[in-house]
């Protein structure tokens, strides 16, 4: 039987910073010192026995785990600005 369900919702860590508002260190040490937000929210999209990691969080999994509301539309990345 074809069961159907909803795709997730997945951020890529620019779109994870941006919709928090945090920094790189940041989520570099929820990575490193939080293992049950490692599992909760991070998904990794790369092969299995692949040496390189393709993380995206999420969305759901992440609102719940940080006690925040989840995002009413998808993230969007910030325009870069042309240097001076």
């Amino acid at each position: 039987m074809d069961q159907r369900t909803t795709p997730r919702q997945l951020l890529t860590k620019a779109q994870l910073k941006e919709w928090l508002q945090v920094s790189d260190f940041w989520v570099r040490d929820r990575i490193d010192n939080d293992p049950e937000f490692l599992e909760r929210c991070v998904v990794d999209l790369a092969p299995k026995n692949s040496p390189r990691r393709t993380l995206r969080w999420d969305v759901e999994a992440t609102a719940a785990h940080l006690g925040i509301p989840v995002l009413s539309e998808p993230a969007k990345r910030t325009p870069l600005k042309a240097a001076a």
